[in-house]
């Protein structure tokens, strides 16, 4: 028997939640090595590395054991999302116990055969950890009223959008680190001694447990941090992913190899979702003034958005900004152009159906 000492460099296992919108497949593809296992269609419209849709329970199963056989391959395997996943487990569970809802097996024991399930993923998903592969989760956040059981009263907060008592409690404790990302709301007192709610501008991630929401950490993070990866990136630089910790030994195999004359190497190549971002960039060059930027970056995801409004018949600013200014993201009067690129990018293109659908609303209400 050994004992040691000091910090073991190890994988981590990774929750991100929040509600829709926020960023969180954005976030997740930060990752080093990043691969996504997709339940609900929502890389589609992202340049990253995607296994096969899954149909089925035994679909996710099937995958992560072939993500464990090629973990060399993978960096960081990312479930997005996991409620669509528990749906699936669900509806496995259904199947097997022959009933046609969750809640038609006998005695609540649905949700327990689906804990089972879901116990046996997270099984999985430690054997790929142990290879030394990241494990990232995904969730949306819902609102729940909380009764404290040592406390008279109740109030509300955000948590997992999974079972309570079953599935939720489960995956925070599987878990190194439970982030919470959310947008920052400040609330003040007006001159009539009403409460307001003001900001909402900027994304942060909570790292520890409050009387609002569920978080942890396991490596005495700052409570409140901006929802970015960098913010975390040093706690993946002491464990390399499996792909980097194979380019190591290959370097040093060639550096014992005869030295060969250099060779030019080919001209980068552009990939196809940067290649459509630039032509959606250059092909509206009628853009309005306020949906326009010097910023190259901004100025395509102002494009696309443009192109989006432009498509539906919302081709007016001013309908983006009324809708902007009603949630108190920005002033009523702040032009597109001024708009941080991550709440372009992650909260009017990512949730573009509703924002879309509030634009025509206000659209058909105008009396002109």
């Amino acid at each position: 028997m050994n004992i040691t000492r000091g910090i073991i460099p190890t994988a981590k296992k990774v929750v991100i939640y929040g509600p829709e919108g926020i960023g969180k497949t954005t976030f997740a593809a930060q990752f080093p090595g990043a691969v996504f296992l997709d339940t609900e269609g929502s890389t589609v419209h992202m340049d990253v590395a995607r296994l096969d849709t899954p149909i089925t329970w035994a679909d996710i199963l099937a995958t992560v054991d072939w993500a464990i056989e090629n973990h060399s391959a993978i960096g960081t395997f990312i479930i997005d999302t996991m409620d669509w996943a528990e749906a699936m487990a669900f509806r496995d569970v259904c199947k097997e116990k022959k009933v046609s809802g969750i809640e038609d097996v006998p005695y609540g024991k649905g949700y327990v055969f689906a804990k089972d399930k879901i116990r046996d993923l997270l099984s999985r998903l430690d054997r790929l950890k142990d290879a030394g592969t990241n494990i990232v989760l995904t969730a949306h956040a819902i609102v729940r009223k909380f009764e404290q059981p040592d406390e008279m009263g109740s109030y509300d907060r955000y948590s997992l959008k999974l079972n309570e008592k079953n599935i939720s409690p489960l995956i925070k404790e599987w878990c190194d680190l439970l982030l919470f990302a959310n947008y920052r709301t400040d609330v003040v007192t007006t001159q009539d001694g009403k409460k307001k709610a003001t900001g909402g501008r900027m994304r942060v991630m909570y790292t520890t447990h409050a009387a609002a929401w569920d978080a942890k950490n396991r490596f005495s993070l700052p409570d409140e941090l901006p929802f970015k990866f960098e913010s975390i990136a040093h706690l993946f630089g002491d464990a390399p992913a499996p792909a980097q910790a194979q380019q190591k030994e290959d370097a040093a195999s060639a550096a014992e190899a005869p030295e060969k004359p250099p060779v030019t190497p080919p001209p980068a190549k552009v990939s196809k979702s940067a290649t459509a971002k630039k032509k959606a960039a250059e092909a509206l060059p009628d853009r309005p003034v306020a949906m326009q930027s010097e910023d190259r970056d901004k100025d395509i995801a102002l494009a696309i958005l443009w192109e989006r409004m432009a498509k539906q018949n919302l081709a007016d600013p001013l309908l983006l900004q009324a809708v902007v200014g009603e949630k108190e993201y920005y002033p009523a009067e702040t032009a597109p152009r001024d708009y941080d690129t991550d709440f372009i990018t992650d909260c009017l293109l990512e949730a573009w159906e509703p924002v879309s659908k509030r634009m025509m609303t206000i659209k058909n209400d105008l009396p002109f």
